[in-house]
């Protein structure tokens, strides 16, 4: 090449390679925004307090002792960042998202009105067991403070209604368990029960049976003081009845708890396929005769639609075979479809429950209005009609949904304006894969914000 051609490609050179290091360089941001959503420098380095848990220890206890607990370690494995705190004098909702308070039994009334103050501020509370019941000697005071700062009525439990506790309504705690799933509890003295109506959580006693719902009062709530939310469940995992599966549950409790009060977002797997409210199937039944079967059918279909469960519709062998029963049936049948119900059989109700078992969801944050789902399909067959109920745990004008990856399935976002989930309706899942997606949202304005009473 000459001195001349030199001279004139240098620059065209020079200019290809900025033009493409550039493109690149704006690719990466796109996909990196794809991702994480926008963000500005001033932010950088700054950490959400909603994702600061504080676990409450006594004084007198080791140092690192609530942290190293198994909660701790679920709360960190899933994100946050866990503190520890011994007194709730230095609770700021500026730097903390929500405090976990395990067995306050001895709680002053300055403690609670420190709670209470934290709660104004926007602070999130979450309480586990009995609240201010013994003095500092351990004498007996009864549920006076636990009932002012819970706001509900408390009772005592005796132990044929303190067995398990059963999922009895669906909402961001229950979300952590099956429509009807049970978690078996070693009975201690004292069990407190809330009395209140259409708990997540309840007490079920000895009368209950695999089908039946709860026949006890309240074993969680959640109550909004001001900006600040409380959540309160009524036994830690150490009292599970088993160390395994039991404990597991109210650790899975415990955190869906957390998310709620603390404004942090949580995602759950719907029970039934299309997100379909809840399931109902034929059964034959060996009784010769049921006097009114129709209204056997129609309490299965209310309690279903009550917990997400299944509506066992049963049918007499006898009339079945007679076809005495057929047109009263098909007449249900189709109130279960006009009310969106699943309606299987057993076959295919086992086939959908061992499928939703091997498929995982998870969410982050991944900006002030954005946050990450993502979903992995561990089984080795396609996984199809999965819907996740996303809590975003504030309420949501309006909202996105976006593929992270080219080439990805879309998926449907369904949104109640002013809901605190949505959900969104996943594309069939290939076998042993993983897929994300990003969800951008609007905040509804406040009422303050919004001028409303």
């Amino acid at each position: 090449m000459s001195i001349s051609e030199g001279v004139l490609y240098r620059p065209l050179v020079w200019s290809v390679a900025t033009a493409l290091l550039a493109s690149g360089a704006l690719l990466s941001i796109q996909m990196i925004s794809a991702v994480v959503g926008p963000f500005r420098l001033g932010q950088l380095g700054k950490s959400d307090p909603r994702a600061i848990v504080a676990l409450f220890r006594e004084a007198d206890e080791p140092a690192g002792s609530a942290a190293r607990t198994e909660l701790g370690h679920d709360l960190m494995g899933s994100g946050r960042l866990v503190r520890e705190v011994t007194s709730l004098r230095s609770l700021d909702p500026s730097k903390i998202g929500a405090i976990v308070i395990s067995e306050p039994r001895v709680l002053q009334d300055d403690e609670a009105a420190e709670l209470r103050n934290f709660l104004s501020g926007g602070g999130g509370v979450v309480v586990v067991g009995s609240v201010g019941v013994r003095d500092a000697d351990g004498a007996w005071l009864g549920y006076e403070r636990m009932r002012n700062l819970l706001g509900a009525d408390v009772v005592s439990l005796d132990a044929d209604r303190a067995r398990a506790i059963v999922a009895d309504h669906r909402g961001p705690i229950a979300a952590a368990l099956m429509p009807r799933q049970r978690i078996g509890i070693r009975y201690e003295e004292g069990i407190p029960g809330a009395l209140i109506a259409n708990a997540e959580l309840s007490w079920i006693g000895a009368r209950g049976d695999s089908q039946a719902q709860s026949d006890g009062p309240a074993a969680a709530l959640r109550r909004e003081f001001g900006k600040g939310r409380l959540a309160w469940i009524a036994v830690g995992p150490e009292r599970a009845a088993t160390t395994g599966a039991d404990s597991r549950l109210l650790r899975r409790v415990l955190e869906a708890a957390v998310a709620w009060s603390s404004r942090m977002p949580a995602v759950e797997v719907l029970p039934w396929p299309g997100g379909a409210p809840f399931a109902g199937v034929v059964e034959p039944d060996t009784i010769a005769a049921i006097p009114q079967p129709e209204l056997g059918w129609r309490r299965a279909i209310d309690a279903a639609a009550r917990d997400a469960g299944i509506a066992h519709l049963l049918v007499p062998s006898e009339a079945r075979r007679h076809g005495e029963t057929e047109t009263r049936l098909a007449g249900v049948i189709g109130e279960l479809e006009r009310r969106r119900a699943w309606v299987a059989t057993r076959s295919e109700i086992s086939t959908w429950t061992r499928q939703r078992a091997v498929v995982e969801a998870s969410v982050r944050r991944a900006g002030p209005h954005r946050v990450v789902v993502e979903v992995t399909n561990f089984g080795r067959s396609e996984a199809s009609r999965v819907v996740l109920r996303v809590f975003l745990n504030e309420p949501v004008l309006r909202a996105a949904v976006e593929a992270t990856k080219l080439l990805q399935g879309a998926a449907t976002l369904q949104l109640r304006p002013h809901a605190e989930d949505l959900d969104l309706a996943l594309p069939p899942l290939d076998p042993r894969s993983s897929t994300a997606f990003s969800l951008d949202y609007d905040p509804a304005p406040s009422q303050e914000a919004s001028g409303e009473p």
